[in-house]
C-alpha cells in the first residue's frame, strides 16, 4: 500500500458509511446509519435513525459519536443532538470488528444499566479510502 502509515484502507480503517440496527431487548430492531471517521484509531462521526422515543413531530433523530478503535474492537459514545423530548444521556457502544472491516457487532448501554445489541455493516468506504484503492490498482496493472 502506498503512503505509509497514514493510508486509509477498508482493511484497517472504519472511515465510511455504515448501516445497521439496534435492539431494545427482544423487541423490533431500529434501523440506523452511521458516518464514521477513523483517524488513526480515533473515531468521530454522526448517526441518523427514525424517531422512536422523542416528540412525535420529529421524524428522525441525529447524534454525534466519538471514541476509539483497537485492532478489532470499537468503543464509542453516542450523544443525541438537542431536540424536543430527546434525552442527553450518553450511550456507550462497544463491539468487535470483523477481520475484513465490513461489520461491527456489539452492545450499547446507558450508565444506569439499560442495554441492548447492535450491528453495523459497511455500506461504503470514505473518499480517501477509495483514492488509495485506485492507487494500488494502478500500481498492480502492467
Amino acid at each position: 500500500m502506498t503512503g505509509g502509515g497514514n493510508a486509509y484502507s477498508r482493511d484497517s480503517d472504519l472511515t465510511g458509511l455504515w448501516s445497521g440496527e439496534y435492539w431494545y431487548g427482544a423487541g423490533t430492531p431500529v434501523p440506523f446509519s452511521a458516518h464514521i471517521i477513523d483517524s488513526l484509531g480515533t473515531l468521530s462521526g454522526t448517526t441518523l435513525e427514525p424517531n422512536t422515543f422523542a416528540h412525535p413531530g420529529l421524524i428522525e433523530l441525529s447524534a454525534d459519536i466519538s471514541g476509539a478503535r483497537g485492532e478489532l474492537s470499537v468503543k464509542f459514545t453516542k450523544l443525541y443532538h438537542p431536540a424536543p423530548g430527546v434525552h442527553r444521556d450518553p450511550i456507550v457502544y462497544t463491539g468487535t470488528v470483523d477481520p475484513y472491516f465490513t461489520m461491527i457487532d456489539g452492545e450499547w448501554a446507558f450508565d444506569y444499566g439499560f442495554s441492548g445489541r447492535f450491528v453495523l455493516v459497511r455500506v461504503s468506504r470514505g473518499t480517501k479510502a477509495e483514492e488509495v484503492v485506485r492507487e494500488v490498482e494502478l500500481e498492480i496493472r502492467p
